[in-house]
């Protein structure tokens, strides 16, 4: 019988030790185990690493002919707010790997070493006084599962060694094995509440993108304006130039007139006054200019000072005077339901949410557990024969049989020695109200959250509608703007040649100056808006990334080491 045991017994040796290793090994990395590294060096992450902002190939005598495309694309690269925003998804990526831990297997060794000498109040103990040398070890493998299930494997010995004269073994080596299950039947039956943290933390992740992708899009309006603002101002100091050069012209017309007598001295005040005023303007344009060429490189760099940007940002794109195509309003609001990252994280909030509910709901009820385990038992050791003729103290040792760890392991693993067990286990809280109060919270939230839905949408909406207001008039400016523009430079015309001749006045043709100039200002200006106007509308839909052929996953994975 012992010759058959032996093989199994050193089979069930050669598991332990397998699962041991399992325990403590980790993944092979570059084709080597990396061992026990897990819990002594930081994890290896991926992180942010924003690349200095590098432009020396676009830069021509100084300046940067910069097209809005190239913009949007270095804010996505360079833009300091949208690189830390990219913290963020990582962030919670790890918070659902520390979540999806919760199940991960938990293997545990334990070990001690106990020494005690006691006196003795009868000789049945075994003795005047017992000294006994226990040593005790436990290796341990647990795990929990989403269904409200957790099992778990213990192997524990003891090895005592005793001066009782009434113990046969000395040392008696005892092994045990344990199985043990416990499966939930009422809370947390189907569904653990780490499972529903899980699910949460997922959820978190993909609103965390959205929060990038609203971040993202919110930063590329600002690049968007600021790029149709600088050309604006591009076009509004070249137009003050113009007329600088007009006033002055008329101004040195007005004094050589004045010096043959021609022109009275008013005229020629008239035109200094002219001078300075447009060239005043002039100087607060370029001041203009300076200001949003600054707010567009804190955008689009990393720059500390936008200062030491090395070159000046010329606007390359030209204005799209093309009509838009007109889309029916609820084709709208279908696009701003799908792509409107704000909407999207109310919908994962809402799901949040239903999750919470679900897990109060599961935690109403009571605790009812079912458990089951299975146990073997052995023990071994060198077995002490006494001789008892004598009597029953301290007898005689007359022979040894030897015996040690494989004699216990060939019992535990005989299936002579087991046990088992079955059991309910039931705890009914008696009023219940902390669950019932945090039931009726996540009710209140979830109600709240469709509420909350509900009003985005109603804001979006809002957005959309003003946005296509605010398109339609710009187009009507630009009509408006394009005629009053031609109108001011028949006039200019008109007036300069009745100021050549002699038959018009300086104020005259100051006022068709000024005139000319509101008109290319405000044609200019309308050109701006409606290009701005359409990135705003693009935001109020949701599709801004899409217009600009940039994916989610890319943009999430820039500047990622």
């Amino acid at each position: 019988m012992k010759e058959q045991l032996l093989p199994f017994a050193y089979r069930a040796r050669l598991m332990l030790c397998g699962l041991l290793c399992l325990m403590f090994l980790d993944t092979p990395t570059q084709g080597q185990f990396n061992i026990l590294a897990k819990y002594f060096t930081d994890q290896e992450r991926r992180t942010v690493v924003v690349p200095p902002t590098a432009i020396g190939d676009l830069v021509r005598d100084g300046k940067l002919f910069l097209m809005e495309q190239q913009a949007i694309e270095m804010a996505l690269r360079h833009n300091l707010e949208v690189n830390v925003e990219r913290h963020t998804p990582i962030l919670n990526f790890w918070m659902v790997r520390e979540r999806e831990g919760i199940y991960d297997p938990l293997g545990t060794f334990d070990f001690n070493w106990d020494r005690e000498k006691r006196p003795t109040s009868s000789a049945l103990q075994g003795g005047t006084s017992i000294t006994n040398v226990i040593t005790g070890y436990r290796f341990g493998y647990d795990q929990r599962f989403s269904t409200g299930t957790s099992w778990g494997v213990n192997f524990t010995g003891f090895r005592n060694r005793t001066t009782s004269f009434f113990s046969s073994f000395v040392p008696a080596i005892d092994t045990s094995f344990e199985i043990l299950l416990r499966q939930h039947l009422l809370e947390g039956f189907g569904g653990s509440r780490e499972d529903d943290q899980l699910q949460i933390s997922r959820t978190n992740l993909q609103i965390s993108q959205q929060e990038f992708r609203r971040l993202a899009s919110e930063m590329i309006l600002q690049v968007q304006q600021h790029y149709w603002n600088l050309r604006f101002s591009l076009e509004e100091i070249e137009a003050r130039e113009k007329a600088l050069e007009t006033a002055q012209a008329i101004l040195e017309q007005n004094q050589a007139r004045f010096e043959v007598g021609s022109a009275s001295r008013l005229e020629v005040v008239q035109g200094e006054a002219e001078a300075a005023l447009t060239e005043e303007q002039l100087i607060r344009a370029r001041y203009r200019y300076r200001r949003t060429q600054d707010q567009l490189i804190r955008l689009i760099s990393d720059y500390e000072d936008p200062r030491s940007f090395p070159a000046e940002i010329v606007p390359a794109d030209l204005p799209d005077l093309s009509p838009d195509p007109l889309e029916p309003f609820e084709r709208l609001q279908d696009i701003a339901q799908e792509l409107r990252p704000e909407l999207q994280q109310a919908q994962l909030e809402v799901e949040n949410q239903r999750t919470r509910l679900d897990r109060s709901r599961n935690e109403l009820r009571p605790s009812l557990d079912l458990v089951a385990a299975y146990q073997q038992y052995g023990l071994g050791g060198p077995t002490l024969e006494r001789d008892f003729s004598g009597g029953f103290i301290n007898p005689e040792i007359i022979g040894i049989v030897p015996g040690g760890l494989s004699q216990s392991l060939d019992k535990l693993f005989s299936s002579d020695f087991y046990g088992y067990a079955f059991g309910l286990e039931l705890q009914l809280p008696l009023f219940n109200q902390e669950d019932r109060a945090r039931n009726a919270q996540a009710q209140i939230s979830y109600d709240r959250s469709i509420l909350h839905l509900k009003n985005l949408k109603q804001l979006v909406s809002l957005e959309i509608r003003d946005a296509l207001t605010q398109l339609e008039m710009n187009q009507a400016s630009l009509r408006t703007g394009e005629t009053g523009l031609l109108a001011g430079q028949e006039r200019l015309e008109a007036e300069q040649a009745r100021f050549d001749v002699g038959r018009g006045t300086t104020r005259e043709l100051i006022e068709a100056q000024r005139d000319l100039l509101l008109a290319e200002l405000i044609f200019v200006r309308a050109q701006t808006d409606l290009m701005k106007n359409r990135a705003l509308l693009n935001r109020a839909l949701g599709r801004t990334f899409e217009r600009h052929n940039i994916r989610l996953r890319e943009a999430l994975e820039t500047n990622l080491r």
